[in-house]
């Protein structure tokens, strides 16, 4: 692992090349100017590496110009994953901003819910808390993390 690696593109792109890392699948694109690029953590370009490297990703692991460290992917950083191959990160989705992203398995199949998809969409947002501040009925906390896996499983 290299930030000598690195490779200006453009004005406004640096790529993170396929080779960079172990593992990585695709290559990395960080949007920045040559200005933000000096305040770059280097954490970032390795998390915007291991993002590369998961399974399903397609073409590129993606970073704005904001970005900065965050818990497994960057803050600012974007992902497309295959819908068959890929995969769901909590830390893609909003798990480093506490926006209170839950990722919950269950063994529900499309067909089950596609007649009432409206209204099973209108309980979910009227008892899952959303937006600064918010309290649900609902509270996890670490210790709950077992209850819950056991549960889904």
């Amino acid at each position: 692992m290299s930030i000598e690696k690195l490779k200006r593109l453009d004005s406004t792109k640096i790529e993170v090349p396929i080779d960079y890392k172990a593992g990585m699948r695709v290559k990395g694109i960080i949007y920045v100017d040559e200005i933000l690029e000096k305040d770059i953590e280097t954490q970032c370009i390795e998390q915007v590496a291991n993002v590369a490297a998961l399974p399903g990703i397609i073409n590129a692991s993606l970073a704005m110009p904001d970005i900065h460290t965050g818990y497994g992917f960057p803050i600012g950083g974007v992902a497309a994953f295959d819908l068959r191959e890929g995969v769901i990160s909590p830390g893609g989705v909003g798990y480093d901003i506490n926006c209170g992203v839950r990722l919950l398995r269950s063994n529900l199949k499309k067909e089950d819910v596609a007649l009432r998809m409206k209204d099973l969409v209108g309980v979910l947002y009227n008892e899952i808390p959303a937006g600064v501040g918010s309290k649900g009925k609902i509270r996890l906390g670490p210790e709950d993390e077992k209850k819950v896996l056991k549960i889904g499983a």
